[in-house]
């Protein structure tokens, strides 16, 4: 009977072992497994702006431009539209219209110029076409106006379609829209057209 009981007591204290080891307790259900942790996917990095390929896409396109010259003696604003194919453009400021084709120029004055040495300097011009010839120098006359601004510029913007809409540089901000809008820029008519080569162009403002 006494050897009975011991073998009662070691194979209850036995069991209660194995028990505890498993994570139960004597009268109590094991524990459900718990699923294991899945690691969160990996979130992709957002696309990076091609600025540079944004940037040799310029004069691809025509397209819409405004300039923004800001110094700290004068502000102008200019806007115009340019024909990517020939590479001529029109651009309209403050009292005058200026066409650029080819290596000729032709400005059409409605206001007395605000860099004229003299009042009324440009008097006799006034609603006519004047024509000169483009000169080697100035921002508007690069070879590569109005895009050279977007390539030496500090900071530069693109739109939806990855093109460049906007650049920033020191005293000129250039933006840049409507591209592949049709563009056609044409001399004006010889009728309408005179010659005065004492025009000086940069009387029009910093731009030239």
């Amino acid at each position: 009977m006494l050897d009975q009981i011991r073998r009662y007591v070691i194979g209850g204290a036995l069991l209660a072992g194995v028990l505890t080891a498993a994570g139960c307790s004597p009268g109590s259900s094991p524990a459900a497994a718990q699923p294991a942790a899945t690691a969160s996917p990996a979130l992709s990095p957002s696309p990076s702006p091609d600025v540079a390929g944004a940037l040799a896409r310029l004069g691809t396109e025509s397209a819409r431009f405004t300039l923004v010259f800001d110094a700290k003696d004068a502000k102008e604003r200019a806007a115009g539209i340019i024909d990517s194919a020939s590479g001529s453009w029109e651009m309209t400021g403050n009292g005058y219209v200026v066409r650029r084709i080819g290596a000729d120029v032709y400005v059409k004055l409605t206001a007395e110029p605000v860099h004229s040495v003299y009042p009324g300097q440009y008097a006799s011009d006034l609603g006519k076409w004047v024509h000169v010839a483009a000169p080697a120098d100035g921002v508007a006359f690069d070879r590569d106006f109005p895009w050279a601004p977007a390539r030496t510029a500090s900071a530069t913007q693109l739109d939806t379609a990855g093109r460049v809409s906007r650049v920033t540089s020191p005293d000129l901000v250039v933006s840049y829209s409507d591209y592949g809008t049709a563009v056609r820029v044409v001399a004006p008519p010889a009728d309408q057209t005179i010659e005065d080569h004492l025009f000086t162009l940069a009387n029009l403002g910093a731009i030239f």
